[in-house]
């Protein structure tokens, strides 16, 4: 929590005058919603703010360990041991657990707070992006939950013990307030309306980049059911985004490019990822840089492709070649020493040049990849959902991936012409590809497509059966001792066999 608070002091500097308390309490009751007035152009910075620092942090972090990225060295194993033990209850726990529902729902409260004050300043286009970014955190939570509450969240006056919907339901909620959401960013403004500007740290108040991001997350929503929602109900809300007859204007609908997050990260106020993965605020390099590396299985994937991306993502060791660890070992080998492994690779092991995940330390937070939204129309393209040359949107996806990566177009070029990574029209080629390009960028959206159509094959933790993997989350220990009637209808016995709605058998 003091890390949250410490960031959002940046978000705080660019601000119209106002209370800072107002601000920073981020302990209410995630349920009740305060009655006070905030303009919502104050209120826009801080909850994206928020929105990005969860996830650079603690969703990339948990995905990047449990979609097969990241493992740590003999010296780390400690550190990260709950996540690599599969230890639900060390995680749900009040104290050192990782607060995703807590946090989840107190941004969910700044959102809806700002959604009733934007209806009240006739401000639609504020009240369209409160939407948007509530659509994804509920999305969110049933992805590492579960069954959540909805219809009685945000209401803790009079329900505060709030009943939990069916995950599914969730989700169709929330692709329902995306769309209508995409309905009020689409209509024309008054001259008297507001509008977002330099408040909107992603797009800077463009709302045609925020229609685009909308139709994206709920391409993502759509594929999240991909084995388990009805085809019926799939195409109707294809067909809702003008998609059955776009032709060649298919992607135009959907944003292509990053949506990153920039609130004004400085030599004091670092980026997040950074001065947790890297270095701090003293260019001394920080824990999380010392005990973080990557398992064997990705450098293994990035060398049997001679993927260029492999030389930009990690350091050498110093025996000149990229060595990995094995995910939740925890001997005391000295092969798996933070001596004997590769680190991420930085500016300062790169000639000071931008590497593939490390740039700079005022480097924007990434929200969303323009690698990940094309190979969200790939695979869309490849299930015939929606018109145009899946093949393109493939090396589309793969060539933002390098860019965003620093690699050279000559070594792109050269890594497309591969009979091994060009597009063959297989979920297992689509998927590989994507995975290789999420890379410690979105950790989350690795699980959860390992979840979704268990691809790549993770390896797991060694002692553990075969199919043993975490599926979701216990519900926190604080939400145990205020709402256990409705924690104990749920299966919450083991985080490797309880699955979320969309998480086939």
């Amino acid at each position: 929590m003091k890390k949250i608070i410490s960031y959002f002091a940046i978000i705080i500097v660019a601000l119209i005058s106002t209370s800072c308390d107002k601000f920073l309490d981020v302990n209410r009751d995630p349920n009740n919603p305060v009655e006070e007035y905030i303009r919502v152009e104050q209120r826009l910075s801080a909850a994206l703010y928020h929105t990005a620092l969860q996830e650079v942090t603690q969703l990339n972090q948990l995905g990047s360990f449990w979609g097969g990225y990241w493992g740590t060295s003999t010296e780390g194993s400690n550190t990260y041991k709950k996540e690599q033990l599969y230890n639900g209850p060390a995680i749900m726990a009040k104290r050192d657990g990782i607060p995703i529902w807590e946090n989840s729902y107190s941004y969910l409260n700044y959102y809806e707070l700002m959604r009733i004050d934007a209806e009240g300043e006739g401000a639609p286009a504020y009240k369209a992006i409160a939407m948007v970014m509530q659509a994804w955190h509920y999305m969110r939570l049933a992805d590492t939950y579960g069954d959540i509450p909805f219809t009685q969240a945000l209401q803790g006056q009079k329900y505060p013990r709030p009943v939990y919907d069916n995950g599914a339901d969730v989700y169709k909620a929330s692709i329902d307030m995306l769309s209508s959401a995409v309905e009020l960013l689409g209509r024309s403004p008054l001259p008297s309306e507001k509008r977002p500007g330099k408040d909107d740290i992603i797009f800077n108040g463009d709302l045609t980049k925020w229609i685009k991001f909308a139709n994206t997350i709920k391409l993502r929503a759509l594929l999240r059911g991909s084995e388990v929602s009805s085809s019926s109900y799939i195409q109707a809300e294809i067909s809702k985004m003008g998609l059955a007859s776009s032709g060649s204007t298919t992607a135009s609908l959907f944003l292509t490019e990053i949506a990153q997050v920039q609130p004004g990260f400085n030599a004091t106020n670092l980026n997040p990822f950074w001065s947790t993965y890297y270095r701090n605020s003293s260019n001394k390099t920080t824990n999380g840089y010392i005990h973080i590396r990557p398992t064997q299985f990705a450098i293994d994937n990035y060398s049997a492709l001679s993927d260029p991306r492999l030389s930009r993502l990690y350091a050498k060791t110093k025996s000149g070649d990229y060595k990995g660890v094995i995910f939740g070992y925890e001997g005391s080998d000295l092969a798996y020493s933070k001596e004997n492994t590769s680190p991420l690779l930085g500016p300062a092991e790169n000639g000071g040049k931008a590497a593939a995940i490390l740039k700079s330390q005022t480097q924007p937070i990434i929200l969303l990849s323009a690698a990940e939204s094309w190979f969200l129309l790939t695979e869309a393209a490849h299930r015939g959902w929606i018109s145009g040359d899946a093949a393109e949107y493939y090396r589309n996806a793969i060539s933002a991936s390098m860019q965003q990566m620093e690699v050279t177009a000559t070594e792109r070029d050269a890594y497309l012409s591969r009979p091994d990574v060009a597009y063959n029209n297989t979920l297992e080629r689509i998927i590989l590809q994507k995975w290789l390009a999420l890379n410690s960028i979105s950790g989350f959206e690795a699980w959860s497509d390992y979840r979704r159509v268990g691809l790549p094959e993770i390896p797991n933790t060694p002692g553990t059966s075969p199919n043993e993997r975490p599926r979701r989350l216990l519900y926190p220990e604080t939400e145990v001792q205020t709402n256990i009637a409705e924690v104990t209808k749920r299966d919450v016995s083991d985080i490797t066999t309880a699955r979320v709605w969309w998480d086939k058998e």
